[in-house]
């Protein structure tokens, strides 16, 4: 049996689906278990990562990873965005 799982992320802009695109896409090109599969695309501001496995175990260790990987790029990126549109955030 076969297990799948499709992740779809809109985000504000191309340019931040570019950016959070290319950051993760080393992660679905290298695959550490023989076990998982996953195969990403951009559309637009739309990601698409589709993460397929042999076992239930398996999906939901991966989509762990990937849903941990994606929030703190994602996080990042708008970070960014932040302190180039505002200028540096006071943190303390």
């Amino acid at each position: 049996m076969s297990y799948k799982a499709l992740i779809t992320l809109e985000l504000d802009s191309e340019g931040e689906a570019k950016t959070v695109y290319e950051a993760i896409l080393p992660e679905a090109r290298n695959m550490p278990s023989e076990r998982t599969r996953a195969f990403i695309i951009r559309d637009g501001k739309e990601i698409r990562l589709t993460v397929e496995a042999d076992t239930s175990s398996s999906l939901r260790a991966a989509l762990n990873s990937y849903l941990s990987w994606l929030s703190s790029i994602v996080k990042t990126v708008k970070y960014v965005r932040e302190v180039e549109t505002y200028g540096r955030k006071n943190t303390s």
